[in-house]
């Protein structure tokens, strides 16, 4: 079996597929590739033991090839090609990869002494309970807000995935971001390294289809397949959607970019002794941010004010942080004056980030 492309075409594809190796050194699948030419469609499949990334090209010349290689050493390999084209073999259980010179890469073999053969449930029976079509410009939303409240533990395993049905959600318990995107109807819950796969896709049409226990998102040119997580019956949206209604008494603006520069100087002197704490003081004439225990405070002018009734809280620096830097508008609108929460807003996104409590 040989198989000859241009060296920039592999190059882009392998640079694509390796976002979907794990290379977890305990679960041997993760750190192989699958190569494939069928029909003259060209494609590479990864796996990080859960969910299968798929990258396809159509229109290559050649016969057909298959070969399994370890992930790592060939796309190092492949990156530093600089040859015009790249030619792959498949001789006696080795790989030949002729670019500027010609390379042996051993082919792993399973328990039996064989070649492996990859999974590929792309290319089973796959009975769809809903179809429907999504752009890649939502998904790109959710990656840079509803990304950042995911929790990053799994003490309510939950919320370390996107609740995504009528409004897509995401929250660890002490912030909490709502996209007033419908996607589908029928909720579903979808795990963070599943979404950041499909995050790699380059078109913006997207075909989604589900079953019970199983999703695909697939455009012409790549592919994810994997699990939908299995605790949604514990995600609580009705409480949640209910926080991200939550009415406050005031609103300003301020603009995000003084907002951050201000929070990266002031984290310099709050440390965890202080629970990162920092007061927020919002007076009339803009909003005072000070430090717990030095004599460290600064304050940022409104661009803009309504209803303002003055209003002091405390607030973690770091979780105000992200969730400022997780918000894409130019300017940030803050709504205060409940002593839970304070809450961001721009466009179709709604963050909620707890405030500190007395103890």
């Amino acid at each position: 079996m040989k198989l000859t492309l241009k060296t920039t075409l592999l190059q882009s594809m392998v640079a694509k597929a390796m976002k979907g190796a794990s290379c977890d050194k305990m679960i041997p699948l993760t750190n192989l590739m699958a190569i494939s030419l069928e029909d003259n469609t060209l494609t590479l499949i990864t796996t990080d033991a859960s969910n299968f990334l798929y990258v396809r090209q159509d229109k290559v010349d050649g016969e057909d090839f298959y070969a399994v290689v370890q992930a790592d050493i060939f796309s190092k390999l492949v990156a530093r090609i600089t040859s015009e084209n790249i030619t792959l073999q498949v001789d006696d259980g080795i790989l030949i990869v002729r670019g500027n010179g010609k390379y042996s890469i051993e082919l792993p073999l399973d328990e039996e002494g064989a070649l492996i053969v990859y999974p590929d449930p792309l290319s089973e029976d796959f009975e769809s309970i809903e179809e429907v079509d999504i752009n890649l410009s939502t998904i790109k939303l959710i990656l840079a807000t509803a990304r950042h409240a995911l929790a990053d533990t799994y003490d309510i395993p939950c919320y370390t995935g996107y609740y995504i049905a009528d409004k897509i959600l995401a929250t660890d318990t002490s912030k909490i971001c709502g996209i007033d995107i419908t996607l589908w109807d029928t909720p579903a819950l979808i795990s963070e390294p599943m979404l950041n796969l499909v995050g790699v896709f380059d078109e913006e049409n997207i075909s989604v289809y589900r079953n019970k226990d199983n999703i695909i998102f697939e455009t012409k040119t790549c592919a994810v397949y994997g699990p939908l997580m299995d605790s949604i019956d514990d995600y609580q949206d009705d409480i949640i959607k209910d926080l991200l209604a939550t009415e406050f008494d005031s609103v300003c603006k301020i603009p995000k970019a003084d907002m951050l520069r201000l929070l990266d100087r002031l984290i310099l002197f709050v440390s965890r002794y202080d629970k990162n704490e920092v007061t927020l003081l919002f007076t009339e004439k803009g909003l005072q941010v000070s430090s717990k225990r030095s004599d460290s405070s600064e304050l940022i002018a409104y661009a803009d004010s309504e209803n303002f009734i003055p209003f002091d809280c405390k607030i973690d620096i770091e979780l105000l942080h992200s969730q400022v830097k997780a918000n894409v508008g130019d300017m940030l609108k803050i709504s205060y004056g409940n002593d839970r929460a304070l809450k961001l807003e721009d466009g179709c996104v709604t963050q909620i980030i707890a405030l500190l409590q007395e103890d």
